[in-house]
């Protein structure tokens, strides 16, 4: 509150700042409500095969260059009170484009079956390859088999040894024959 004198007289005078938190408060109130509308959103999607469908509040559309991703802007409120709040996630990738394996040398034998689906998650130190119960405990949690320390990158999977794999990783995430196979 501002005072101002007006001929010797001290009076209170209302500024329009006294508006400004009225207004932060609605935009917050807004964006938590639009923020709270892509979070579950996305978490409806994200790891699914479902395509996404256009809500009242919400739309998606595809990421450009990417495959299976999504991105969904949430918008609540209205006139200068709108707030809108975009999100990422992305969708499963069907189990026949995601096995790892290219059929080229179906001489080779594996102690394990190659999974269908790998996750985003790497294999933990005690279980390199999954096998050891991890895969069979988390699979559905984690939308896929762990991948294994030598196909995590390209350089591990380069620098690996076929003969010590436990299951076919080759040509992981199309990055071509192993040299070794």
């Amino acid at each position: 509150m501002v005072t101002m004198s007006i001929g010797g007289a001290m009076a209170p005078m209302m500024m329009t700042m006294a508006l400004t938190p009225a207004e932060a408060s609605k935009r917050a109130d807004n964006f938590g409500v639009a923020e709270t509308a892509a979070v579950v959103y996305a978490a409806t999607y994200e790891g699914t095969q479902d395509t996404p469908t256009n809500t009242d509040t919400c739309t998606s559309k595809a990421r450009e260059g990417t495959e299976n991703a999504f991105s969904v802007t949430c918008t609540h409120g209205s006139g200068k009170y709108v707030q809108s709040v975009t999100r990422a996630f992305r969708l499963a990738v069907p189990d026949s484009e995601l096995n790892s394996t290219d059929g080229a040398n179906t001489s080779r034998q594996f102690a394990f079956e190659t999974p269908t689906r790998f996750s985003g998650h790497q294999c933990p130190i005690h279980d390199r390859w999954g096998t050891n119960g991890y895969n069979d405990k988390n699979y559905s949690a984690l939308g896929g088999a762990c991948i294994p320390n030598d196909g995590w990158n390209q350089t591990n999977y380069q620098f690996s040894d076929p003969d010590a794999w436990l299951y076919d990783i080759n040509n992981r995430n199309g990055w071509g024959a192993h040299p070794d196979y």
